[in-house]
């Protein structure tokens, strides 16, 4: 059966039945891991304590969006103050230094996050859904697409739809600057519907796709006629990062549509008739059922079979609708459902770069107990961990294709995709490093703050509850009773556990005293080594 032939009422299809099951620290640690990045133990204790729906209420809720990224070395940006923004600022000079604030900025929004949102993985999300390339303009206006995916990271798609349409990277990126009526560029228009919207069907004819046909693209590029952005690149002048309407670019004349789209013809709607073509889009319950596909195989699986697409992504598609493309209530349906709780779906997903590297920082608190850490250090840490994310083939700025990673869309390798043998290699090197006894960022020493770590666990005194505490913070999924006591082994070093629990006491009692505190860090960046060298880790 083909996608077009799909004619339900929202009624008809049923919602999602509702978990019911126990409310533990495992499920609120499975539900924090596919919405937060590197969820904290107090995070997971209190997600415990809240219950499911509170929580939700949490994840989902209100968040702020980060101050920009701002001049942190001397030198550069004569216009702009040390400690101040140059988002707002036209460029004199090279390109290099705000690209690289911009970079260490993004990596240090979702590592210094104390609330406990999904934000940043939404964030993470339309970067990957609309996948433009961070090379096209200046850093202002990469910064500019970013913040609109804050603005907008859980709100309605119509309104993100909109907004892309006519962002200065967008119309770089996919030519929408070049549609000229004389000269139509069907770039954008393709993946509007391809990749953005009602999906590319199975081809069921000559140019027609089972969802849209060659002439549909004909007919949306000639629609989306006329908007070019203004010359703000590499400009010393008060020029904004902005696109504007140009109407004697614009095609003013009747656009057919195909059947997938009741046959509509589009007339002259000006500056406004790219809305057109988005509403007529949204229309389709394609899109609806497409975007949930998306949305399902980045928080929750790849695999999408019948009975998925029947019980999952088809109520979702429907709760999309049934609020105007508001995505809080479909989100919120996924992560209530029974069906996100199933044991099968804990630990499926493999770790891309940004997952990992946040999953072995945020639950110590990254380096934030070192207040000698100034404004110039601070970046430099991000610069390394965006440098780490590249050496593992995730460079948030440069998708490698217009559809995203490959994790998200190529089967049937999907997430494995992250893990060749040359970058498992690569993936074991970047956590050893940032979570090693030695780490140093410009021969600056980063140690973990290994003391409040371990008094955030419920009884650091029993190694027992010790080991089940590092499994619920680090492992998305139970492990074998043999794993259980070879864990336990690294980290008693052939002691006992009333040897550990003696030395926890003093450990504890005495953090700035050496001759306590090196026989359990000791222990502890020995553990690491090897914990975080378990193939468990690197799922989620």
């Amino acid at each position: 059966m083909s996608d077009q032939s799909i004619t339900q009422s929202p009624a008809a299809v049923a919602s999602m039945p509702r978990y019911s099951g126990p409310w533990d620290r495992e499920t609120a640690a499975h539900l924090l891991r596919r919405t937060t990045y590197g969820p904290r133990i107090d995070e997971i204790n209190k997600a415990v304590k809240d219950g499911l729906e509170k929580t939700l209420d949490i994840v989902l809720g209100d968040y702020e969006v980060p101050a920009p990224p701002v001049k942190y070395r001397e030198g550069h940006d004569p216009a702009v103050k040390l400690g101040k923004t140059w988002v707002n600022t036209p460029y004199i000079g090279g390109s290099k230094y705000r690209n690289l604030s911009f970079r260490s900025w993004f990596y240090n929004t979702m590592l210094l996050e104390e609330k406990t949102t999904i934000r940043d993985r939404m964030v993470f999300f339309w970067i990957n859904f609309f996948a433009v390339h961070g090379e096209h303009g200046d850093a202002r206006s990469v910064y500019e697409y970013v913040k609109l995916y804050q603005d907008l990271a859980l709100g309605n798609f119509r309104t993100m739809l909109e907004r892309i349409t006519v962002e200065p990277q967008m119309l770089s990126c996919l030519d929408g600057a070049l549609n000229h009526k004389d000269n139509p560029n069907e770039n954008y228009a393709r993946e509007l519907m391809e990749l953005f919207t009602v999906g590319k069907g199975e081809l069921i004819a000559k140019g027609d796709y089972s969802t849209f046909t060659e002439k549909d693209v004909v007919s949306l590029a000639r629609a989306l006629t006329g908007w070019v952005n203004l010359d703000f690149r590499f400009s010393d002048q008060e020029i904004p990062v902005a696109a504007k309407f140009e109407a004697s670019r614009h095609d003013t004349g009747d656009k057919q549509l195909s059947y997938h789209f009741g046959n509509q013809v589009i007339r002259n709607g000006g500056a406004d008739e790219y809305k057109v073509v988005i509403n007529i889009l949204l229309k389709s319950e394609n899109t609806a059922l497409h975007f949930c596909r998306r949305l399902y195989r980045y928080f929750v699986d790849y695999t999408i079979t019948d009975e998925i697409e029947n019980d999952v992504i088809r109520p979702l598609a429907q709760t999309l609708l049934a609020n105007n493309y508001e995505i809080r209530p479909v989100l919120r349906e996924l992560f209530g459902s029974e069906f996100f709780y199933q044991s099968t779906l804990r630990g499926c997903v493999i770790k891309n770069p940004i997952d990992l590297l946040m999953s072995c920082l945020r639950p110590f608190n990254e380096y934030k107990h070192l207040d000698w850490i100034d404004l110039r250090f601070r970046y430099e840490m991000g610069e390394n961990y965006s440098g780490d994310c590249h050496s593992l083939q995730l460079d948030f700025q440069q998708p490698p294709t217009i559809s995203g990673w490959k994790a998200y869309y190529d089967g049937p390798q999907y997430h494995r995709h992250w893990i060749s043998p040359a970058l498992m290699q690569q993936r074991y090197w970047v956590v050893k490093k940032v979570t090693g006894r030695n780490f140093s960022v410009d021969n600056n020493l980063l140690p973990l703050d290994l003391h409040t770590f371990m008094k955030s666990f419920s009884n650091p005194h029993d190694i027992n509850e010790v080991v089940k505490e590092f499994i619920l913070i680090f492992l998305p999924r139970a492990i074998s009773d043999q794993q259980f006591l070879k864990l336990k082994s690294w980290l008693l070093q052939g002691s006992s556990e009333m040897v550990w629990s003696t030395e926890m006491t003093g450990y504890l009692a005495h953090p700035n005293n050496n001759s306590y505190v090196r026989p359990i860090e000791d222990r502890l960046y020995d553990f690491f080594e090897k914990f975080f060298g378990m193939a468990e880790f690197q799922l989620q």
